[in-house]
């Protein structure tokens, strides 16, 4: 089954405290005000009804596939005959999957859009148990495949053209076949779907739906209400207090539901030891890498790196605490705060998708015009709105255009994120538009790249036309920014990520002062000594959804590292980088991730990517520097 959403960076991203008065973009854009839904221009929100043009229409969708699963289990116990019954199955259910998770992307956006509309909650509900449903039906197949020799497959691929369109779909299967288990142990495991897919579903609900945030003081003294969408917007304040007062409240919100949370992110940790146990893995890090082929040591070589860099982050910190006269050091709610007043960088909607077409026109024709096409097919969900899910994230599937859940509100860093996403959709759609169903998705080990390719060629061409010394300071600033958060924060999550596993691995008990304390040691670590301690960071876990992801967080970082180096070779004009990249786009997973990267030109396998990374991040640390003692005089 494939992943129909990539969970996305932006939804923890940073942003900028300034909100979008927007002339351009829609009627009475109140920025102390979420609006509603229906306050929304049309042209804003993104375009379900090319999927089904209403419930009704989803509801029949719904039926039909339903009643086609019990089909695919019929076959059970014929695969040995031959293959054409194999390419048969294989057709069947490449015709049917995709059928499925249209009817799951439809309830999932609308659940999105509005978490408080418990009819859309219902639907995605059932559709996730039809996921189950069909997880049973089709739990006999990698076993019964497995027992079939493989040498006999492979006369049979011989034998059939479009058998062997699905060799490397084989060869992965079999490559875990140590893994696999027994068709009734199969089906066991798929049954426990719904419960192992709680906690997560609940956690959204909770951060989504249910808590609700105080209000604060804006800079002018008017309250204003806060949501967790805009949480990096007042972290960007100018105004200590405002940062303060912001993360005080919505982090200080998510400290009164702590244990709660614990409880959500053990039943998800133990959702993880339960397939690594019952899938005779060593450890539940190497459960989750294998599925796509990721040695372990990739991950290691990342946290080890970034370990023996972390003085340039430490060197960041030093020029924060000196610019901004922070004398009892920097706290966790000034990691985000610009080194400069007065240079907020404010775009419209419509300003934002003309600096992303024509900033990242060194991509080539054909990227650019499927992307204007994409802009103005209505791919994006552009505004906060009441009830509207957090952040940003790619959606779509095999059988649909991308869609883009955003939350826009003006900042150059909206537009960044934008661009980011943009890569997400982009990606999804020339895998698509290139490859066969089966073929038709990435691994989420690939699935940052092109986002982050997209967001450093836009920041390096906003950069290079950049001259005023306090604009290229703001700038330089959000390019640090970038890395900070992608590589080093990333990195920093996943860290804790691994210690809270190895801690239930071990049988110690998850809690929400266990948590918080291992949260506060690995924070310390990365930040060194400018940064000062509040306790109430330790808490900070308890609003990253991403924990419920199993594993996903260092793919950011890793995929920063290989489209940087993508990225500066396109902008270096290498003749062959456009190409290749190109050809990585188009290739879906039609390859081993690994091996996909390496079309783009990058090894994954080497430290050089990583360590090219902190070479960038340690250029623009003497970058900011100079520019820092041009405007200091």
């Amino acid at each position: 089954m494939k992943t129909t959403t990539q969970p996305c960076l932006r939804m923890i991203a940073l942003m900028i405290p300034t909100l979008l008065l927007a002339a351009s973009s829609a009627e009475a854009q109140d920025s102390h005000r979420v609006l509603e839904r229906s306050e929304v221009e049309a042209k804003y929100l993104w375009a379900t009804e090319t999927i089904y043009p209403n419930a009704e229409a989803w509801e029949a969708a719904f039926k039909k596939v339903e009643a086609q699963i019990p089909s695919l289990a019929k076959a059970k116990g014929t695969l040995a005959q031959g293959p054409k019954v194999l390419l048969d199955l294989l057709a069947a259910r490449d015709q049917l999957e995709p059928e499925l998770e249209k009817v799951y992307v439809y309830a999932s956006l609308l659940s999105d859009q509005d978490t408080r509309d418990g009819n859309h909650q219902g639907m995605k509900s059932r559709v996730l148990s039809m996921f189950t449903k069909y997880s049973q039906a089709m739990s006999w197949f990698e076993p019964e495949l497995t027992a079939i020799p493989f040498e006999t497959v492979e006369s049979w691929m011989r034998e059939s053209e479009d058998l062997a369109m699905y060799r490397q779909h084989f060869d992965n299967i079999f490559r875990q076949k140590k893994h696999i288990l027994s068709a009734r142990e199969e089906e066991l495991l798929a049954m426990t779907g719904e419960v192992t897919r709680a906690p997560g579903a609940a956690y959204n609900l909770l951060s989504n739906a249910d808590i609700n945030f105080p209000s604060i003081d804006d800079e002018d003294g008017k309250s204003i209400e806060l949501d967790d969408s805009a949480f990096y917007l007042h972290m960007r304040s100018t105004d200590r207090r405002v940062r303060k007062d912001a993360y005080n409240a919505i982090v200080g919100t998510y400290a009164q539901y702590r244990n709660t949370a614990a409880a959500l992110l053990n039943g998800a940790v133990q959702g993880h030891i339960l397939t690594k146990k019952a899938r005779s893995y060593d450890s539940s890090l190497a459960a989750a890498l294998d599925g796509g082929n990721i040695p372990t040591k990739v991950y290691n070589t990342l946290v080890k790196t970034i370990n023996q860099n972390l003085p340039l982050l430490h060197r960041y910190m030093d020029i924060r605490k000196r610019v901004l006269n922070l004398d009892d050091g920097v706290r966790a709610y000034d990691l985000f705060a610009p080194l400069i007043t007065g240079q907020t960088v404010e775009y419209s909607y419509e300003e934002s998708v003309d600096l992303i077409l024509t900033s990242l026109k060194p991509l080539g024709d054909e990227y650019i015009t499927d992307m204007t096409t994409g802009f103005g097919s209505r791919w994006v969900d552009v505004f906060p709105t009441k009830g509207k899910r957090s952040g940003a994230y790619s959606s779509g599937t095999y059988l649909t255009q991308p869609y883009i859940l955003m939350n826009f509100h003006g900042s150059y860093e909206d537009t960044s994120t934008l661009a980011h996403e943009m890569g997400h959709s982009m990606h999804s759609h020339f895998s698509r538009k290139n490859q066969p169903y089966v073929y038709g998705d990435y691994d989420i080990f690939c699935a940052e790249v092109a986002s982050t390719c997209n967001e450093i060629i836009m920041q390096n061409y906003v950069l290079d036309h950049t001259t005023d010394p306090k604009k290229k300071l703001y700038l330089l600033v959000e390019f640090l920014e970038g890395i900070r958060g992608t590589v080093f924060r990333q990195t920093m999550f996943s860290e804790f990520e691994q210690r809270v596993h190895d801690m239930a691995e071990a049988g110690e008990p998850l809690t929400a002062d266990s948590m918080g304390e291992a949260y506060g040691s690995i924070m310390k670590n990365y930040y060194g000594p400018s940064y000062v301690h509040d306790d109430l960071v330790d808490n900070y876990w308890a609003r990253i959804p991403h924990f419920y992801y199993n594993f996903y967080v260092y793919k950011y970082a890793t995929s920063y590292c290989a489209s940087s180096n993508i990225a500066r070779r396109i902008m270096q004009g290498d003749t062959d980088a456009v190409p290749n990249y190109l050809k990585f786009l188009k290739a879906g997973s039609s390859q081993y991730p690994v091996d996909l990267l390496k079309l783009a030109g990058v090894d994954m396998n080497s430290p050089t990517p990583y360590n090219d990374c902190m070479k960038l991040f340690e250029n623009l640390l003497d970058q900011t520097e100079e520019v820092l003692k041009k405007i200091e005089g």
